[in-house]
């Protein structure tokens, strides 16, 4: 086997796994529309979306307490960040769309509070521009995961594309 051939046989690996985990339409639909999705689907997108939200907000909670934070104790900060987390486990489990627009304040909140209260000192203007960047993209998420669970009970049941694959986790 050359080098060349080599090289092609780890890209299209690579593509696959990118496929598989990253832009796969059942079990990462994030580029699917919301009145094309499968309950299956949404399962996926809401699963991913409460445990990775659960973890950031779960550090947010811990290092709120513990005074870790650029702001250093709040127990106000603490108590939001648990309810938060609360809010999408229950938006990953029941799929209720009141613990949806819940979750949905959080990215607005951190927003309001940058502008309130300012980046840490230490950052620098990428970091304050990625971070924004980042703020408003989950804003704009949000409307998604809420249009989800609003949606969630007619969404149809349909067996996945492809039925032999592995389920995402």
């Amino acid at each position: 086997m050359t080098l060349s051939h080599g090289i092609l046989a780890v890209m299209f690996k690579l593509q696959n796994f990118l496929k598989r985990y990253v832009w796969d339409p059942e079990t990462t639909p994030y580029f699917v529309k919301v009145s094309d999705l499968s309950r299956s689907q949404a399962d996926n997108e809401l699963f991913f979306f409460a445990l990775m939200a659960a973890i950031l907000f779960g550090m947010g909670t811990f290092t709120s307490i513990t005074g870790q934070a650029p702001y250093g104790v709040s127990k106000v900060a603490a108590i939001y960040c648990f309810t938060i987390v609360s809010a999408v486990v229950l938006v990953g489990t029941v799929k209720t769309i009141y613990a949806a627009v819940y979750s949905a304040t959080a990215p607005v909140v951190v927003l309001v509070m940058i502008f309130l209260f300012g980046f840490p000192e230490k950052m620098e203007l990428i970091d304050e521009l990625v971070v924004l960047v980042l703020l408003l993209s989950s804003i704009r998420y949000m409307w998604r995961i809420i249009l989800i669970c609003r949606v969630y009970s007619i969404l149809p049941k349909r067996a996945p594309e492809n039925s032999s694959r592995r389920r995402l986790f």
